[in-house]
């Protein structure tokens, strides 16, 4: 049976996340190997974060609709995508819905007069993404934002702007499945 390159993709894609989140919760459960008690901090107010310690978050949050927005400071369909995030945290119970937000500026004080600005402080958590972030979740242009099931599987991971409407009415959906 001959498969289609994007599917094969997908699949091998998932199966690697899948591997990914796996290694997380185990590496959470593992104080010693967590290096626990240790923090990796950005020089300002937002953490820093890596892929491990969001995966780790992501699994946390397990039976939840979740949503992470990559944004910088520079970007401008960001500056009107967030606001309307903002307002989804409002109208969407945080038991089926959780936002997190990860800055990818270059410069984390940019970052953080970005959110500031954006009132973006207690809306929802937001962090300040280590390179290894960038590269793991390819991405490629800003606003980036991956939406998983409550399953822990990617629905959703692309690229540019989604009117308010288009993604509160695909996040209801997922939450009522």
């Amino acid at each position: 049976m001959e498969t289609r390159p994007a599917s094969f993709f997908r699949r091998s894609f998932h199966a690697v996340f899948c591997a990914l989140l796996a290694f997380a919760v185990l590496l959470s459960s593992c104080p010693a190997a967590a290096n626990e008690g240790e923090k990796l901090e950005a020089p300002g107010k937002l953490k820093a974060i890596q892929t491990y310690e969001l995966l780790d978050m992501l699994a946390e949050e397990h039976g939840k609709v979740i949503l992470v927005n990559f944004f910088a400071s520079f970007c401008g369909p960001c500056r009107q995508e967030i606001p309307e995030l903002i307002q989804l945290r409002k109208d969407i119970s945080k038991e089926d819905l959780v936002i997190i937000g990860v800055a990818i500026d270059q410069d984390v004080r940019d970052a953080e007069s970005f959110v500031k600005e954006m009132g973006l402080d207690g809306a929802y958590p937001v962090f300040y993404a280590q390179e290894d972030v960038v590269r793991s979740y390819r991405i490629n242009a800003i606003p980036f934002n991956v939406i998983y099931n409550r399953q822990g599987r990617i629905e959703v991971s692309e690229a540019g702007y989604v009117p308010a409407a288009d993604m509160k009415s695909f996040l209801m959906d997922l939450i009522r499945r």
